[in-house]
């Protein structure tokens, strides 16, 4: 199909949810986006494809009958991870290119479901490949809520989606509350004595929302956000403090080194240290809570599978708020919801670009959404409604959960990118404390199930 065409197929698919009209109408299809095999560019295609078993999708490189073969498949034949869109599901995939008896009996299958793949073949003088898309995670798009919950639960059975209500006057009350925060800091009514003696050689404060509160039951350490390379040093430690009353441990606030003159692995390495000072020291890992908003959420998912991969104890629960976690991006809502939220695409890209510095964007841990994410802590994850990277902390949950990982995904209606900063103010809008709360009792939940240790 002509590249102006496949545009128009794409925008078609998109936007009726997977119908499309003209010679297509009726036909099963879905959107495959396959990474450049020389370029690294994103590009996509609509292909006509059939299930298969396993929860397999089978699509045919027929490129139309033409002798080569298409683009797409030298993409995934470089590069295999893909992207499938599909009438409800964005999924993350495996593509293997089927061979032998296997490739003969499903592809004799698709002829018997549509002689036209045999003709195609027969017009170009080649065997035409088949492949077959394995779902490795998935993601919903924005539909009403009724639509969405039933293919959740009947996809990602473990996946925990809660719809917090909020009001147009919360979303007032909250950019309100943040923009005060730029002219006026509240007081910090908090313990600042050290915990413990040393933190990794990284720097940071500790922060206790009662006086003398012991690392017996625990740390929590925070990873401030701001774009892999803004820090705010007196806001910050509101934050902790805030944190503080709401997991009920003292809290260290990490100040990581910041892109672009330290970027990617250095903040990220800064996590890490701080967290094996702790376990050096006493903390038993079970009872640290790591947790992070914006690119500090991302520095936390990361960090769960740097230390992972090092074989390190993992902490007991994790947070992240608002989190980048498909540095590519490839989430949809980057351009659905962009003009609806505080910031855009164009910051998603600057931000990454610093941070990355070379590095690619399609590799964990520094892009937590491409790691292999089996065996880590309970997640609590945690976005608005309105933010264009919505949809990293929906694809990342839905990938964890598929991975068995003890999932909660909170939504909160109508909310901004990192709208929880609101609870910094002197007196927090109803919709903040109600994330306090809810964190709160989802670490008091977390320990009921036996999932982290008291």
């Amino acid at each position: 199909m002509p590249y102006d065409f496949n545009q128009q197929i794409i925008r078609e698919f998109r936007a009726n949810r997977g119908r499309v009209g003209g010679p297509f109408e009726g036909a099963r299809l879905l959107l495959l986006t396959t990474t450049g095999a020389r370029s690294g560019a994103r590009h996509t295609v609509p292909l006509g494809y059939l299930h298969d078993e396993g929860g397999r999708m089978l699509v045919i490189a027929s490129a139309g009958g033409a002798p080569q073969h298409p683009a797409w498949y030298h993409n995934l034949r470089a590069n295999p991870r893909v992207t499938v869109e599909t009438d409800v599901f964005t999924i993350e995939a495996e593509a293997t290119v089927l061979e032998g008896e296997e490739r003969e009996r499903l592809f004799a299958r698709a002829v018997e479901s549509d002689p036209g793949w045999a003709g195609y073949e027969a017009m170009s003088g080649r065997v035409l490949p088949v492949v077959a898309l394995t779902p490795r995670s998935g993601f919903f798009p924005d539909l009403p809520e009724g639509e969405v919950l039933k293919p959740v639960h009947d996809t990602v059975l473990d996946l925990d989606v809660t719809h917090i209500p909020a009001t147009p006057d919360d979303h007032t009350a909250v950019m309100a509350a943040v923009q005060a925060l730029v002219t006026r800091t509240p007081p910090l009514a908090a313990d600042v004595t050290p915990a413990l003696a040393h933190t990794g050689g990284v720097p940071g404060q500790w922060v206790a929302a009662t006086e003398g509160s012991a690392t017996g039951d625990g740390v929590t350490l925070y990873v401030h956000g701001g774009g892999f390379e803004h820090a705010q040093p007196r806001l910050e430690p509101l934050m902790a403090y805030r944190l503080s009353q709401a997991t009920r441990r003292p809290v260290f606030k990490v100040d990581q080194r910041l892109a672009p003159a330290h970027p990617y692995p250095a903040a990220l390495d800064d996590v890490v240290a701080v967290y094996r000072s702790l376990l050096e020291q006493g903390v038993p890992a079970g009872r640290v809570v790591v947790c992070g908003e914006s690119s500090g959420g991302t520095l936390v998912l990361s960090a769960l599978l740097a230390l992972k991969h090092a074989g390190d104890p993992l902490p007991g629960a994790a947070v992240a708020i608002s989190p980048l976690t498909d540095l590519t991006l490839s989430s949809r809502s980057l351009d659905t919801d962009d003009g609806r939220d505080v910031i855009d695409r164009r910051v998603a890209e600057h931000v990454t670009a610093q941070y990355l510095a070379g590095a690619r964007a399609d590799q964990a841990p520094q892009s937590p959404l491409h790691g292999d994410l089996h065996g880590l802590p309970p997640l609590l994850l945690v976005a608005g409604t309105m933010e264009v990277l919505l949809d990293d902390a929906r694809r990342f949950a839905a990938a964890a959960s598929a991975a068995g990982v003890d999932v909660t995904l909170d939504l909160y209606e109508g909310m901004p990118h990192a709208f929880h900063a609101s609870v910094m103010a002197q007196d927090p809008p109803s919709i903040a404390m109600t994330f306090l709360r809810r964190l709160s009792d989802w670490i008091t939940g977390t320990q009921a199930r036996g999932a982290m240790p008291r």
